[in-house]
């Protein structure tokens, strides 16, 4: 496969090659490449725990209005917490 950078993407390379960290261009672009796949996997654990909490509130909310309880005092991380415990 062969890949054509920008001028940008030439000099970034040129860069990291000058810092002495790498020794060849392969070695920069396998550790961008990397580091990319490190930040989306981050980035699907934080989307998965932020859709986990966001259905626990709903469930809470949901749960509240059943039962007319009204929210008065109550923190959105207490709603959760209790979510969690109820459903043990």
């Amino acid at each position: 496969m062969t890949v054509t950078l920008t001028v940008e993407q030439e000099q970034i390379v040129r860069d990291e090659l000058n810092t002495g960290h790498y020794r060849a261009p392969e070695e920069v672009i396998a550790r961008a490449w990397e580091v990319l796949r490190q930040t989306e996997r981050a980035s699907d654990q934080s989307e998965r725990r932020f859709r986990a909490q966001r259905q626990a509130v709903r469930e809470m909310l949901d749960f509240l209005e059943q039962n007319h309880t009204p929210l008065a005092g109550i923190s959105v991380k207490d709603l959760i917490h209790e979510g969690y415990r109820l459903k043990l």
